[in-house]
């Protein structure tokens, strides 16, 4: 590529004080007359590494780049705007009867839920490199508008204009979530970062274990559609204070492009790259979403969906290598040890918690016996248990400033209290009942902040925001991947066993048809099934949540193993980054 083709950013990139290494610099130098950084380039100078660095640390901190109140009324509005993605979540997880009854929909209530998941997923990737151009202020101020927006039109008697409504919320949501951890990370030295995302992660676990509490007494009291127009005010009020206190300094990563109008950033946008990642993301999920329930796995439908997402990656990857001049996601980067193993883990250690998380409770109904508010006590330790991780994990690395061996550790704690779950019977005690989840809790939240921390460290300080959007877009496609393979798993499994034993119960074909399909229409049906099915209706949900648990331990197996490539980088603690450390 010729000099005249180089993105502006490129000769600021040498000047930056977070490339002073020569190695650094001549990979720097390099791309500016290949126009490329090659994977060779950008893993040869072992950026951050401890084995490359000696151990060495900072003798004392940098100045904060905020003064002390300023920065501590900006964190929290991120803290608050974390609280905020994170209810609307799971808010409509106790409404969604009541508002497809009410939009008489019922039978396409799956996509109130699906498209604010799609939304949220497929757009995360693009928010590092929009940030690098644009700044953290603009794009988490538009994000606030496009939260409030999409709760505005949620407000409506049409459920084509809820479902719009809600996959613009889920575009403004993502974005607070991972528009928030890229600016902390602009604010707080990496020795420090942990312990606010620690912080961080016990506003987002409060946030998703009200969700479904706030939903249902305001639904009972108000009626469902005050749950979106409430949260209207509160993402106003998020966005104003995040315009009024994020004043970063001269030469902040977190101002985007200087000198350029806005008219010449937007040039710069990668929109070939940003259309087939956005587009293959959104077929991929999608597909495995409403594969197996809209439609048959078999159907063409289904297969053409994933050949064209497929297509649509081999497509990006392309753009990314050969043609974009900012590329969203620089393949160098991608393929660097860290951010690959990192990255991989976050995927599996998420579809295996996620896949958990959400048939432990259908164990509890159909197997226990237990209600639906019982089986939500019973995770609540669980939430507890992810906030405490993620602070204990935080403050390890303020402590010691490393994260492998904490890594490993608590790996095995989470592959290990996943063997829990194949003792669970219907005579579970509530000992084992309340804790079955909390190994695995503690274990994913401190998993999460080592992963993130370890990619941000092991790239120079440019990428940081690149990276933390590839960690959240591996989080949210992992548990959307995750639950629909355990779905289909679990699925198959049921409807065998249930044919099978009910069959060999009843000799009548229609009459056991019949009780078949109750059985696979709610999980309910358990207690009111004739006594003479009921042991075979349970046996069948236990072993089809087994099923289940068996794809949620392979998956955290896997994420373990991934974790274990990952090098051990220096945690710096100044915001500027001294390569010689």
């Amino acid at each position: 590529m010729s000099a005249s083709k180089m993105p502006p950013l490129q000769p600021e990139t040498i000047k930056d004080s977070s490339t002073g290494t020569a190695g650094i610099v001549a990979c720097e130098v390099a791309a500016e007359s290949d126009g490329l950084i090659s994977q060779s380039a950008l893993k040869s100078h072992n950026y951050g590494s401890n084995s490359a660095s000696n151990d060495a640390e900072d003798d004392e901190d940098d100045k904060a780049v905020l003064p002390k109140a300023q920065l501590r009324l900006l964190v929290a509005s991120l803290f608050m705007a974390a609280f905020l993605a994170a209810l609307d979540t799971t808010v409509v997880t106790t409404l969604l009867t009541v508002i497809a009854s009410d939009l008489k929909s019922v039978e396409r209530i799956s996509w109130i839920a699906t498209s604010y998941l799609l939304s949220c997923s497929a757009f995360q990737p693009l928010f590092g490199k929009l940030l690098d151009i644009f700044g953290r202020k603009l794009l988490l101020v538009i994000c606030c508008a496009l939260f409030a927006v999409g709760c505005c039109i949620c407000v409506t008697n049409l459920l084509p204009w809820l479902v719009f409504g809600r996959f613009v919320t889920g575009c403004g949501g993502s974005g607070l979530t991972t528009l928030g951890t890229i600016t902390l990370s602009d604010l707080i030295p990496l020795r420090q970062r942990g312990l606010y995302q620690g912080m961080a992660n016990i506003f987002f676990g409060l946030g998703a274990a009200s969700g479904g509490i706030v939903g249902g007494v305001v639904s009972d009291l108000l009626g469902w559609k005050y749950v979106f127009a409430l949260q209207v005010p509160l993402a106003v009020l998020v966005g104003l204070a995040i315009h009024m206190y994020l004043v970063l300094p001269e030469g902040s990563p977190g101002l985007g492009a200087a000198g350029t109008e806005f008219s010449e950033k937007l040039k710069r946008v990668d929109f070939m790259g940003a259309f087939s990642l956005v587009s293959a993301l959104m077929l991929l999920l999608a597909a495995t979403s409403m594969g197996g329930k809209e439609f048959a796995y078999s159907l063409k439908t289904f297969i053409g969906m994933l050949l064209l997402s497929l297509a649509l990656i081999v497509t990006f990857i392309y753009v990314e290598t050969y043609v974009a001049d900012e590329p969203i996601i620089p393949m160098a980067v991608m393929a660097e040890r860290t951010v690959l193993s990192a990255s991989l883990a976050n995927w599996f250690y998420t579809m295996g918690v996620f896949t958990n998380l959400f048939y432990v409770p259908v164990f509890f109904q159909t197997v226990i016996g237990l209600s639906a508010t019982q089986s939500g006590e019973r995770i609540i330790p669980n939430f507890f248990a992810l906030s405490l991780g993620s602070l204990l994990t935080g403050l390890y690395m303020l402590k010691t400033g490393r994260y492998y061996t904490l890594c490993v550790v608590i790996g095995l704690i989470s592959t290990l209290g996943m063997l829990r779950l194949f003792y669970l019977d219907e005579n579970a005690t509530l000992w084992q009942q309340y804790t079955i989840l909390v190994p695995q809790g503690l274990g994913y939240s401190s998993a999460l902040t080592i992963t993130l921390l370890a990619l941000i460290a092991s790239v120079p300080q440019k990428y940081q925001a690149c990276t933390t959007s590839i960690q959240y877009t591996f989080r949210a496609t992992g548990s959307t991947i995750g639950v629909s393979l355990a779905s289909a798993i679990f699925e198959k499994v049921l409807r065998e066993k249930l044919r099978g034993l009910i069959h060999e119960a009843i000799p009548d074909f229609e009459k056991a048809e019949k009780i078949i399909r109750k059985a696979l229409e709610t999980t309910t049906y358990v207690k009111h099934a004739p006594e003479i099915v009921q042991h075979a209706i349970k046996n069948s949900y236990n072993q089809a949540c087994i099923a289940a648990f068996v794809f949620g331990a392979i998956s955290l197996t896997l994420g373990f193993v991934s974790s274990l490539f990952m090098r051990e980088h220096v945690l710096h603690k100044s915001i500027e980054r001294d390569e010689t450390e």
